[in-house]
Order: C-alpha cells, then structure tokens, then sequence
C-alpha cells in the first residue's frame, strides 16, 4: 500500500516537471536534430533546431514539439531547454 502511494507520489512529480517544458522553446540533441532535419528536407522542409512544446506525454515520455508547421514527436532525454 505504501509503495502503491509512492509510485503515484512520484508520477505526479513526473508529470508536473514535464509539465513545466510544454509552451517553452527547445532545442534538440544534435544527432535527434540530424535525423529530423533528414526527414524534414525529404519533404522539401527548411529547419532550424528551434521547436516549441505543444504537449508532455508522460506515459511514454515524449514531447510533441513544433518548429515551423512541422511536427515532431522526441524523448524528453533528446530536448535542451533554451
């Protein structure tokens, strides 16, 4: 019962620090960035390593960052906060 509370104790924690990311501007790891930017001139795309969080998925630890109109999907540990 007591290890049941400190994992949602926890996970709330988790939530409200991730929480904190969403509407400010990031900048990625550069080999995440390599990999986008990739992606992104396949599809004729100029990109620069600035995106906005737009949402926090804790569940699975992912942000949902916007730079320009592209969208993409990263692992919290692949964001530096500007």
């Amino acid at each position: 019962m007591a290890t049941r509370r400190t994992e949602d104790k926890q996970a709330i924690q988790m939530n409200a620090k991730l929480q904190q990311y969403v509407g400010r501007i990031v900048r990625l790891k550069q080999q995440a960035f390599q990999k986008i930017r990739e992606r992104a001139i396949r599809q004729v795309f100029s990109l620069e390593n600035s995106f906005r969080v737009t949402e926090a998925k804790e569940n699975v630890k992912r942000f949902v960052c916007y730079g320009a109109s592209f969208r993409v999907e990263v692992s919290i540990a692949d964001v530096v906060l500007v």
